[in-house]
């Protein structure tokens, strides 16, 4: 004896699978729907029982499934789209295991579901991630749809909606609607596909800001796009990603993660040049609070650009900022990067006026170099020597960064150069910083003159 549940497609005769086609022409007795056998019945032999059913009946049909097997008969359920989809085959396999009918030879045709000929009629929505969500609260508490609704939402799936909406049941959609434009813009394409390969068949193309719930009924099936997908002539599109693959070059991977860093950012006080440090600084770090400790005074970005394309000298305090100062900048324009951290006059230097190494080699350096760009990613005393001097008359800089990180002196250092000196400078604010931060905003002083190409692209 065989039970075979039969997906019969979406409507139109041509979308019933040669396999179900088979299936039914070797049925002794079909049990459905009573208004799905119009679908069905040139593929039945003579003699063929037919055995409908209502539309709510779906547990009296698979007990009569089950209880109707016998020797030698060949029983088929049919259902809409296909049986495995919101449809007869859990129910008739699950009847058949409490009754435990291990004689039975049971099997699913599948059939060609209502959102796959949805998605066809609308080209290509479902050419990646996505997922089907009942809207019926008759079986499944509502508690548990709108977690999966949420679920689905945030994780920017294609959603197509089954059960959406009916008399007694019309205002889960809206609610679904409400969670969604938490997550998904309002512009959105939302397609409405009523009576999919039927005569009847009619397509609404819409947003989700603009969707009214009113034009969906039972024999409708909704369709909701990602945030990726888009609306060409009348058809709805969810790209794969093969023409915007991921970036595999280290130029790629830098220019995407700067794309990504620039649609977080919400300071909108902050020059082209300054956005462009913080993007750096944020890239080297991965950290975006540097978005708001960021402080920039006398245009000190665009001071510096000309400065380094003019072949300037840099002033590091430790070797660690110098190193991660791009060579191909330096060489490209000529400029000098010096750190008199390990110059063999600081030792004595440091002793004989009880300095840090750090603040005595900074000493030398502006001793040297007094109009240099100063850049300190380390040493609160060194930030400090660079601001007495500048008080004394003996340091006028081309700038200063003060990336100094740390707990002593930090503070302090970067306070007494922002109150007490004039120079055109770059301020990390409280005590986050680093050698990395430092030299990521020279780096972005160098390559200033890329912006407008960069954000083009971006």
């Amino acid at each position: 004896m065989q039970l075979s549940v039969i997906g019969i497609g979406p409507g139109d005769a041509q979308y019933i699978l040669p396999a179900a086609q088979q299936a039914l022409a070797d049925a002794d007795t079909v049990i459905g729907y009573h208004y799905y056998f119009q679908f069905v019945a040139h593929l039945l032999k003579p003699g063929c029982e037919c055995l409908g059913r209502e539309l709510s009946e779906e547990e009296a049909r698979a007990a009569l499934a089950v209880e109707s097997c016998a020797p030698g008969k060949h029983i088929a359920v049919i259902s809409s789209g296909d049986a495995g989809v919101y449809a007869m085959a859990s129910l008739v396999y699950e009847y058949a295991a409490r009754k435990n009918r291990v004689d039975i030879d049971l099997q699913t045709i599948p059939g060609i579901s209502a959102f796959q000929g949805a998605a066809a009629r609308l080209g290509a929505p479902i050419g990646h991630d996505f997922c089907c969500i009942s809207l019926s609260d008759l079986m499944t508490p509502w508690t548990t749809i709108e977690k999966r609704i949420t679920g689905a939402a945030m994780g920017d799936f294609v959603t197509s909606l089954y059960n959406p909406r009916s008399r007694q049941r019309n205002w889960q959609l809206s609610r679904l609607k409400e969670i969604y434009l938490q997550y998904r813009h309002p512009d959105t394409p939302v397609a409405i596909v009523r009576q999919v390969t039927r005569p009847e068949e009619s397509i609404h193309l819409t947003t989700l800001g603009e969707l009214d719930v009113t034009l969906v009924d039972m024999f409708s099936l909704v369709m909701i796009g990602n945030s990726q997908t888009f609306r060409f002539r009348d058809f709805l599109v969810t790209p794969r990603g093969y023409l915007a693959r991921k970036p595999v070059t280290g130029e790629e991977i830098q220019e995407e993660s700067f794309r990504q860093i620039m649609q977080q950012l919400k300071r909108d006080d902050l020059t082209p040049a300054d956005q462009w440090a913080v993007i750096r600084c944020i890239h080297s770090t991965a950290d975006f609070e540097y978005e708001s400790l960021y402080y920039s005074r006398g245009n000190a970005l665009e001071v510096w650009h000309d400065y380094l394309r003019n072949g300037g000298v840099v002033i590091t305090d430790v070797t660690m900022v110098q190193a991660g100062i791009t060579k191909a900048f330096t060489q490209r324009y000529g400029v000098t990067v010096k750190c008199y951290l390990n110059d063999e006059r600081v030792p004595a230097l440091a002793a004989a006026q009880n300095l840090t190494r750090s603040q005595a080699g900074m000493r030398l350096a502006i001793a040297e170099h007094p109009d240099a760009l100063f850049v300190t990613g380390n040493a609160p005393t060194a930030l400090l020597e660079i601001c007495e001097q500048c008080e004394k008359g003996t340091c006028t800089p081309a700038g200063v960064i003060a990336a100094a990180v740390g707990f002593v002196n930090v503070l302090e250092s970067k306070l007494k150069l922002r109150f007490g000196t004039q120079a055109p400078a770059v301020i990390i604010d409280g005590r986050k910083g680093g050698s990395n931060v430092a030299a990521a905003i020279v780096n972005a002083a160098f390559t200033l003159d890329t912006i407008t190409e960069m954000t083009t692209r971006l």
